[in-house]
């Protein structure tokens, strides 16, 4: 075979919370159970009683995978394309994954470089490893601009003003200590470049973001109205580094 018409791998950029799908799922199972049951032996409260799980457990599982497999794409490429880049830009992205903002934003930066930290945790994410960022990499064509990096984003291994955009998609909240979550958006501030931008998407915690990027002396910070593209509807915080002083 000489790979003539073969159909190109495409990014598989994961299952967002595959814990709480397959338990939404499970809880539809057993309503469904109820339902079937009640109906066959003509018990109207059971069955009744089995509607409620399926209906919940079975519109989460459904939201939450529509949520993986098209919502969150849909969004960042939104959010990126309003950026408006120049296209050789640096970036960083936190908690990289399986390489979604991060290749998105590549994607877009023909004469740029991206970096991804992250240290892997798949229990938030389905197929988020190193493998699977470096394929979905070199799906799209961008691996020879692509650096990642095994670490905490609390603790970024990189010099201060490194970075022209820093981004962070569904992974800060994951870290279930305020002042970490804290540290996170302090280092994010340190790597900016003059008038670098910060870019994050998330599902809780956006307030806490959007105060300290205040108190890291970022401007222009803004947090978004809830997005419903994602399941559970996210926010967007979003700021930038003060300009380069002159004279």
């Amino acid at each position: 075979m000489d790979g003539q018409g073969a159909t190109p791998q495409r990014p598989d950029y994961g299952l967002d919370a595959p814990s709480v799908v397959a338990a939404s799922g499970a809880v539809a199972a057993v309503g469904a159970a109820c339902v079937a049951r009640g109906v066959a032996v003509r018990n109207a409260p059971l069955a009744w009683a089995g509607a409620l799980p399926l209906a919940l457990g079975g519109f989460t599982a459904a939201a939450m995978a529509a949520s993986s497999f098209s919502g969150k794409i849909r969004l960042r490429d939104r959010l990126l394309d309003g950026l408006g880049l120049r296209g050789d830009e640096s970036v960083l992205d936190l908690g990289c994954g399986s390489g979604l903002m991060l290749l998105g934003a590549l994607g877009r930066l023909p004469e740029g470089r991206g970096t991804g930290i992250d240290v892997w945790r798949t229990q938030d994410q389905w197929g988020s490893n190193r493998a699977s960022c470096l394929r979905n990499a070199r799906a799209l064509g961008v691996t020879d601009r692509l650096t990642l990096v095994d670490g905490d984003m609390a603790e970024l291994p990189f010099p201060d003003r490194s970075f022209d955009l820093v981004t962070a998609s569904l992974a800060i909240h994951n870290l279930p200590e305020a002042e970490r979550r804290a540290r996170v958006i302090r280092e994010a501030a340190r790597v900016l470049r003059p008038s670098g931008r910060l870019l994050i998407v998330d599902i809780a915690r956006t307030e806490e973001y959007e105060a300290e990027a205040r108190r890291a002396g970022l401007v222009d910070v803004r947090r978004s109205g809830r997005s419903a593209l994602v399941y559970p509807p996210v926010r967007v915080v979003t700021a930038r580094a003060p300009e380069a002083e002159t004279g």
